[in-house]
């Protein structure tokens, strides 16, 4: 993988082969594990098209992307239903005792949502030809050209192109972070949320080029980013209780018992950004690769 050109048939080819053998895994079992494991690699498998986008042709990215993101999308709200009602589930054993009726009921009905939910996805995933994107693959990607123009040069060395992707992608993380500092900015947050998200997984693309596969950072970014999704869903599950829980006692009760478990989350958000700061994260990442390409020069 000293190049671009080659690194990126070689790492597209490995996500697009995990991306359809989890797709054949899901549909057999319909596992719950299995969804999320799809999910991941859906997304994994996009961030992979932005990350070589400057040597595959604009309009079949476009479509080839787009056609993946209708995938993580149906995929997303079954993931969305399981995760509040296992938090309902949570909070009804924490509430207090007069609120543990409205706890329970909120888990009840959820869980009966994402029953049909699942059949939904059963049959939306049944529908979807996944044969016919894997062949809209081949010939959309195909053998990228490397005397044919593009935004990058095809025989770039690779390590030094894929640390200028990954501090990309951290710059956009590290912009949002003061603002998501700030405890009540909800929406910073959550932007930071899928900032993180991204980063992490062009992490793992990258990961072969690392001497520890890029582990102790995967582990630091899978931190942020489960803390990040915590609140996201503790602001999420609030807005329901806001939603379906009438005026009085059980419903403030809920959301105090739900304020509280945010702060203790934002509290170790603050904490994890004080001992791994993102920026010194990234450039540690960015110097094990470019350190890559001068071992290899040498």
């Amino acid at each position: 993988m000293s190049c671009l050109w080659l690194a990126g048939l070689k790492l597209l080819d490995a996500l697009q082969d995990e991306f359809f053998r989890l797709f054949k895994k899901t549909v057999r079992g319909f596992d719950q594990e299995d969804v999320h494991d799809l999910r991941v690699a859906s997304r994994r498998l996009r961030e992979g098209l932005a990350l070589f986008a400057p040597i595959l042709p604009r309009g079949r990215l476009r479509r080839l992307s787009h056609r993946v993101r209708e995938l993580t999308r149906l995929l997303g709200e079954l993931r969305n239903a399981d995760e509040a009602a296992l938090f309902f589930a949570d909070l009804e054993s924490q509430a207090p005792m007069e609120a543990r009726p409205e706890a329970r009921r909120l888990r009840e009905e959820l869980t009966a949502e994402g029953g049909l939910i699942r059949l939904k996805l059963e049959k939306d995933l049944r529908r979807f030809d996944a044969a016919a994107l894997r062949k809209d693959f081949q010939r959309g990607l195909g053998t990228p050209e490397p005397f044919k123009r593009r935004q990058a040069d095809p025989f770039h060395p690779f390590p030094s192109f894929a640390a200028a992707a990954f501090a990309e992608r951290g710059a956009q993380a590290e912009a949002l972070l003061p603002t998501a500092l700030e405890g009540k900015d909800a929406a910073a947050q959550h932007r930071l949320r899928i900032a993180v998200k991204k980063l992490r997984y062009r992490l793992e693309i990258v990961a072969p080029l690392l001497s520890d596969q890029g582990e102790e950072a995967r582990r630091i970014l899978k931190r942020y980013q489960d803390l990040l999704g915590e609140l996201h869903d503790v602001d999420v599950f609030a807005g329901l209780v806001r939603e379906r829980v009438p005026d009085g006692a059980a419903r403030e009760e809920l959301l105090e018992t739900m304020g509280k478990l945010r702060g203790e989350l934002f509290a170790s958000f603050l904490e994890l950004d004080a001992k791994q700061p993102l920026g010194p994260l990234t450039a540690r990442v960015g110097a094990s690769l470019t350190g890559r390409e001068t071992r290899q020069a040498r």
